[in-house]
């Protein structure tokens, strides 16, 4: 019985070698060589924490543009109270909050258009391919120059880098360098 068992498989093996013996040759090599073309793109990009990437996705230039002109009278008459000025980023400070319902109105007013400004600065800067600094230090300089007298706006100090709240008027010493446009002229 072993010997049938052994004939056996010595004829399946004879059979499987023959039969590989049949079968086509596959070449494993390529008659010319492969090509690759490899295209690449680097972007890039800068990112800064304080940029409310979400808020600025929805809003547009023209929209904020016209809310920033709505506000006007209401951003004016906070000024001539004294209770806002204009920062050295070109950007509104609370320097004392109201009692009452006017509080939290003045909070929200102050806090939307500083959210526009930026808006529109950040897409100056963009546009221009300049850095923000640049564009918050011309907004500055503006809005400090276009000052009524005896509203808040923050000047150059003494030590260099270093700012001090001082009111408009005749006795306040302009930013160093001077704007880009007319200044408006002071009664």
């Amino acid at each position: 019985m072993w010997r049938s068992l052994d004939s056996l498989l010595f004829t399946a093996c004879a059979l499987a070698v023959t039969a590989c013996k049949q079968l086509p040759a596959i070449p494993l090599t390529t008659p010319k060589p492969l090509e690759v073309n490899l295209n690449m793109r680097l972007d890039i990009y800068q990112y800064r924490g304080d940029e409310p990437l979400d808020k600025e996705a929805t809003k547009s230039a023209g929209e904020a543009t016209q809310r920033l002109r709505n506000r006007m009278e209401e951003i004016q008459t906070l000024k001539n109270n004294q209770l806002v000025g204009e920062d050295h980023r070109g950007l509104l400070i609370i320097r004392e909050v109201p009692a009452g319902d006017w509080g939290p109105q003045m909070k929200k007013a102050v806090t939307a258009e500083n959210e526009d400004r930026m808006l529109l600065m950040r897409q100056k800067a963009k546009e221009s391919n300049r850095p923000l600094h640049e564009i918050e230090a011309e907004q500055w300089r503006l809005r400090t120059q276009q000052a009524n007298t005896g509203e808040w706006i923050e000047v150059p100090g003494a030590a260099p880098g270093s700012f001090q709240w001082k009111r408009a008027g005749a006795e306040t010493t302009p930013p160093a360098t001077p704007p880009a446009t007319p200044t408006k002229p002071t009664p």
